[in-house]
């Protein structure tokens, strides 16, 4: 099963840099032009949003690959800067947890695995600490276009007992 990179930041930021880019040229066309005429506060922002839609474009080009089978997981995301290229068997793993991070409890939940041993590819800098437990976030589902429950139904049919959803727990612990 392969799960797919969300594309909506991408839209938003291309629209971002389409009204930008609009605006800056009214804008300069504004000072080329007659500079007695009043000009909207919008078309003066419009060069940052341009700059920001770029920015939302370039973070946004980043690679994202998720893949599970019966066999093993494969994971490629710059962003938490997680490189297995190659299937890194199930039984590897103590767990796979869908959960949050301890910092970001208010954010999308993450994809965190907790191996058995040392594995090239995880970021040692970036390990979650649970008493004699490290784990690592692979992804953030809200980097997927798939749901957290459909995340969560495909580690449970290929994962099978190593995969454990802690989000109920975290929820009940608000309440």
């Amino acid at each position: 099963m392969e799960f797919h990179k969300s594309k909506l930041l991408t839209w938003v930021s291309l629209a971002m840099v389409v009204v930008g880019a609009v605006g800056s040229v009214l804008f300069v066309g504004w000072l080329l032009g007659e500079g007695g005429r009043r000009t909207s506060i919008m078309l003066i922002v419009c060069p940052f949003i341009l700059l920001i839609g770029l920015l939302g474009v370039v973070t946004t080009m980043v690679p994202l690959k998720l893949r599970i089978d019966e066999y093993g997981i494969r994971v490629r995301n710059r962003r938490e800067r997680v490189d297995l290229p190659g299937r890194v068997p199930w039984q590897a793993f103590e767990a796979i947890t869908l959960g949050h991070k301890p910092d970001e409890l208010d954010k999308d939940p993450y994809v965190i695995a907790w191996p058995k041993g040392p594995i090239p590819g995880l970021p040692q800098d970036k390990a979650i600490r649970r008493g004699h437990a490290v784990g690592y976030a692979l992804v953030s589902v809200g980097d997927l276009t798939e749901s957290a429950a459909q995340v969560a139904a495909g580690f449970r049919r290929y994962a099978g007992p190593l995969f454990r959803d802690e989000r109920m727990a975290h929820n009940q612990n608000e309440e």
